[in-house]
């Protein structure tokens, strides 16, 4: 690694290379020589890394034509820097197919018609290649000092770019959807629209971008930050693959604006806070100002429309320290809102401790509202951040409400959202809409004690039977009312043979009645089941019969 990499060009010029003759690969000559081996076997694909400059006196290229030609061909595909053979005892002359081959993939080969001592030319090439990399280590540590100063200063971004330019002369920009585009010198701002085009069609987990138009060659780098892509720093190539000095230059540029974008995103969050309270005094009810609050709003529109998002964040561990989760919060908002406005989202974020308010408003026609394919995707990509470092350690469940227009509603959207984040807690439901919880959504409306007594009143000889024989025939009947009465499926279900499970079913019969599948028989028991389950799990000391 170093700033100006050694080049066979430069290799050429060497005192060892005086009297050496390039025959071949004229157009390699600026392939990076990262090493140098000597190399007198046939075999040796696990011997180069690839940028060697291979040296050989040919002792290993005096078999037939075909192994010389799989030992050029191997160590072009390998990725070798070039070719030196000292002409003499062992090899006199190149083959004219292998010329035709180097010449073909422009890889060189230099030849020496003198006795040359190879332990000299590996001397000075590994001198030269250390102290490059030595004096690149060095101008590396500088300048990520310089670009930490930048990014604590004013207009930061602009600034670091400047101090890229100066470095290796060629034309950078840093293109964003989300925040203002930047290039320098003036001159790339010609490559400004192309860039900002090209970005949005990159992948978002790739690391490293290089492309190629025409004669242009352009290196792309993102800039990540809390598990995103905040934008893209963009370099100007003079050579299709840039060295490894200018990738780790980059790469150090790119931390320096994600500190900037990052010291930004917080500053507006925390310039937010009456956001916050807009969203908790919305959620309790409470009359609220709307002239007051709607710079937090999106304007009014006869197709807007809204959810309540709730994230419970349960840190059962507690391993984050107490101090730590205002700055775990304030990240949290920016990446919630930041995912949503990504997908079309109007979001209004409040962040606590471990929860997560976010009214999610959208733009949608009547027919296309209860949509949730939108929503699917950002909470698909907000979960996956558990694997982060703040999302690490932490439970995390999600409740969606129905869909409302007016924001009055909003505390009985967030109810819904809570109320889904109760029933998974308790495994009564894998779903996180409030729709889909079905009957749920009126049992959990009911009194506890009116649901025991609608329990006892369907479901309490069975119950007691079950006690005192420890039958299973509570879970015969859930079993075969989720069959729809179907005995084969029942039985195959709850693993029994079918005699046993007609014995069963005569026994509820006495119970319920011959007719207990027909409506509405049948609906009230299915309800009372469910009370049962949801019991169970939210008050288990109530059900005593």
């Amino acid at each position: 690694m170093s700033k100006h990499p050694l080049l066979v060009r430069d290799v050429l010029k060497r005192k060892y290379f005086e009297s050496a003759k390039l025959i071949a690969g004229h157009h390699g000559l600026e392939r990076q020589v990262q090493w140098t081996h000597i190399l007198e076997i046939k075999d040796f694909d696990t011997l180069i890394n690839g940028g060697e400059l291979i040296l050989t006196t040919g002792v290993g290229l005096q078999l037939e034509r075909e192994t010389q030609i799989a030992y050029l061909q191997n160590l072009i595909r390998n990725e070798a820097a070039g070719l030196c053979i000292e002409i003499g005892d062992y090899f006199d002359h190149v083959p004219v197919e292998l010329i035709a081959m180097a010449n073909a993939h422009h890889f060189p080969i230099i030849v020496f018609e003198e006795i040359v001592r190879f332990i000299d030319i590996t001397q000075d090439l590994h001198t030269y290649i250390i102290n490059q990399h030595q004096q690149a280590l060095t101008q590396l540590d500088t300048l990520s000092k310089t670009f930490m100063e930048l990014s604590l200063m004013p207009n930061g971004i602009l600034k670091i770019l400047q101090v890229l330019h100066q470095d290796t002369e060629a034309p950078f920009l840093f293109v964003s959807e989300d925040t203002k585009s930047f290039y320098y010198p003036v001159e790339a701002k010609k490559y400004l629209r192309m860039m900002e085009e090209h970005c949005q069609q990159l992948e978002l987990q790739e690391p490293l971008h290089l492309l190629s138009i025409d004669k242009d060659h352009f290196v792309i780098i993102p800039v990540n930050g809390l598990g995103q892509v905040w934008g893209y720093l963009c370099m100007h190539s003079g050579l299709p693959k840039p060295s490894d000095y200018t990738l780790l230059n980059l790469e150090r540029a790119t931390m320096s604006i994600a500190h900037i974008l990052m010291r930004n995103r917080m500053l507006q969050e925390r310039q937010q806070s009456r956001e916050d309270e807009f969203i908790l005094a919305l959620i309790q009810g409470q009359p609220v100002d709307i002239q007051y609050y709607q710079s937090y709003l999106p304007i009014e529109s006869r197709n807007l429309f809204y959810r309540v998002v709730v994230f419970n964040l349960h840190d059962e561990a507690k391993v984050v320290p107490e101090e730590e989760w205002q700055e775990i919060q304030l990240q949290n908002a920016m990446y919630v809102r930041s995912i949503l406005k990504k997908l079309g989202f109007f979001p209004t974020v409040s962040v606590r401790q471990h929860e997560i308010i976010i009214l999610a408003f959208y733009i949608a026609a009547d027919y296309m509202k209860d949509n949730r394919d939108s929503f699917d995707q950002a909470i698909a990509q907000i979960v996956a951040r558990k694997a982060s470092q703040f999302f690490e350690q932490l439970t995390l469940t999600c409740g969606i409400s129905n869909v409302y227009q007016t924001i009055e509603s909003v505390h009985l959207g967030y109810k819904e959202a809570k109320s889904v984040i109760q029933m998974q807690h308790h495994q009564l439901t894998s779903s996180i809409y409030y729709k889909d919880l079905g009957v749920f959504r009126l049992l959990l409306q009911q009194e506890q004690t009116a649901l025991l007594q609608f329990v006892k009143d369907y479901l309490q000889e069975l119950l007691l039977l079950d006690q005192k024989n420890g039958h299973d025939l509570f879970q015969t009947l859930t079993v075969y009312l989720a069959c729809n009465g179907a005995k084969n499926d029942t039985a195959e279900q709850l693993f029994i043979v079918r005699q046993t499970l007609y014995k069963r079913i005569e026994r509820l019969e006495s119970i319920f009645g011959a007719d207990f599948l027909q409506a509405p028989h049948r609906l009230n028991i299915e309800i009372a089941v469910k009370a049962y389950e949801l019991l169970q799990k939210t008050a288990p000391d109530l059900l005593r019969f």
